[in-house]
């Protein structure tokens, strides 16, 4: 069970990992929030006790709202907690959205998977198939990167988020609110930084990695991937309460976000509604974003056995030195308690945990409005382990 508490990685990376695009485009104003589209789960006395209690004790001042989703066979659990606006004093509600940072990662991962499957692309080609010089000129080594490596950070390209531009990045976004930022402009950030590696030379995270891969899916595409991923992915998986960042905001409505910068707290939502990238692209809800997990690792009709290898399979995973390995938009973690598929994300504002407990069965999701801060930060991932132990507790 000690291992198990190693999963509070912030299963993302870093505070700004959803942002960039292109600048001629303006935002299209969200609507409000529709109510639920998709039933709700019923769960049992005891669970909504337990799991309820568990949220309840952690919001307040330093955590605003959360939104919990534990889905099992034997455990059913979907609520919520806290305020969802802090302005307006508004209560979270279980069906609120909010961007899932580098969760959404796994989405993207897995249209590319599907496109292999289709043979529209070959996910062992190199990036120079597909990309043009104005790109590849300003990527070193670009002209030996695979589009498998970009997925499971083997490429060595330089993270458009890493320390060095991560402040640059977000400067520039706020000065462009209203103006949406796509892929292109992120990689403005990786113009002329060396690699980290030569490709399959080393393994560390990069965003930057599914920037580009966005961008070949654009060129294979003809189009923008964001209708791609609707079709392949989100309405053939039932993720009605899910939209693309940026490219559908007239679908659906985040909750604000919340990080404290010189003693003052600050809404992060309007620059995330400026931003649709390949590397956090979703803005979604705990019950969409379970089901989506738990399709990529169980489902038979969509996901195909041969997708599911490409993205988890056993030849296709990347061993690290971090406690846990990589898979294409997951990461695999060998546990006392068996194996956990994971990926969270972490934005500016934003913090999501999403995990899936193989030999429970059991995905669970939450969703917290508010990151940067140690308090914040410290209290959801305890909080994160503490259902996670629960989970698999309950199972054995």
């Amino acid at each position: 069970m000690q291992k198990v508490l190693a999963i509070t990685i912030a299963m993302g990376t870093g505070l700004l990992s959803a942002c960039g695009s292109s600048s001629d485009n303006k935002v299209q104003t969200p609507q409000p929030q529709p109510q639920p589209t998709q039933p709700q789960p019923q769960p049992s006395e005891p669970a909504q006790k337990d799991y309820q209690t568990m949220i309840d004790n952690v919001v307040g001042d330093d955590v605003p709202g959360l939104i919990l989703r534990v889905d099992g066979k034997n455990t059913d659990f979907l609520g919520a907690a806290g305020l969802s606006d802090i302005d307006s004093q508004a209560p979270m509600q279980v069906y609120h959205q909010m961007p899932a940072g580098s969760a959404g990662k796994k989405a993207t991962a897995l249209l590319v998977a599907m496109l292999h499957e289709a043979s529209l692309l070959d996910i062992d080609g190199l990036i120079s198939t597909w990309l043009p010089d104005n790109i590849l000129n300003n990527i070193p080594y670009s002209d030996t990167i695979t589009l498998r490596q970009l997925l499971n950070h083997t490429a060595g390209v330089y993270d458009y988020l890493d320390e060095e531009t991560s402040s640059d990045w977000f400067t520039a976004g706020i000065a462009s609110i209203g103006e949406l930022k796509s892929d292109i402009d992120a990689l403005e950030f990786v113009y002329g930084k060396p690699a980290y590696f030569a490709p399959g030379e080393g393994v560390k995270y990069s965003n930057s990695g599914y920037i580009l891969a966005g961008l070949v899916m654009d060129q294979v595409l003809g189009e923008h991937h964001h209708r791609a991923l609707r079709e392949w992915v989100l309405e053939p998986l039932g993720l009605i309460d899910t939209y693309y960042s940026g490219f559908e905001n007239e679908l659906g409505s985040s909750i604000p976000g919340y990080i404290w910068e010189d003693g003052t707290r600050v809404n992060t939502k309007p620059f995330y509604e400026s931003v649709g990238v390949a590397d956090a692209p979703l803005v979604t809800t705990v019950s969409d974003l379970t089901a989506l997990l738990r399709a990529i690792l169980t489902d038979k009709t969509v996901v195909t056995e041969e997708m599911r290898d490409l993205l988890i399979g056993e030849d296709n995973i990347v061993a690290t030195d971090f406690g846990f390995d990589f898979g294409l938009g997951l990461f695999k973690e060998e546990t006392d308690a068996g194996i956990i598929y994971h990926h969270g994300g972490d934005e500016a504002g934003y913090k999501t945990s999403n995990a899936y407990v193989v030999n429970a069965d059991v995905a669970v999701t939450l969703f917290a409005n508010c990151n940067g801060d140690t308090a914040c930060i410290d209290k959801t991932d305890s909080l994160f382990n503490q259902i996670l132990v629960k989970v698999i507790k309950d199972s054995q």
